[in-house]
């Protein structure tokens, strides 16, 4: 079992649901789905204002560089999760 495996059993077993249940709950056009493209929303503009453009990270051209590659991985995530929703 890998990681991601083991995660979603942890997630059925805290939810106390089967993942048939788990699915209909969080899958694609379910609220869920929706609360997480909400959450990755926010997280991304808290990211983008407090981090990416933060002086310390300005001043360091190769922290810049990561920070923009993570903003870039959360707007991917967010388009993928949306075309979802």
């Amino acid at each position: 079992m890998d990681e991601r495996e083991e995660l979603l059993s942890a997630a059925c077993e805290d939810n106390s649901v089967s993942l048939e249940e788990l699915t209909e709950q969080y899958g694609p056009e379910s609220f869920g789905n929706h609360e997480a493209v909400d959450r990755i929303y926010m997280s991304e503009a808290t990211w983008s204002e407090h981090i990416s453009s933060h002086p310390a990270i300005l001043l360091d051209a190769e922290a810049y560089e990561m920070a923009v590659k993570v903003s870039e991985l959360m707007a991917e995530l967010y388009n993928r999760m949306v075309s979802k929703d």
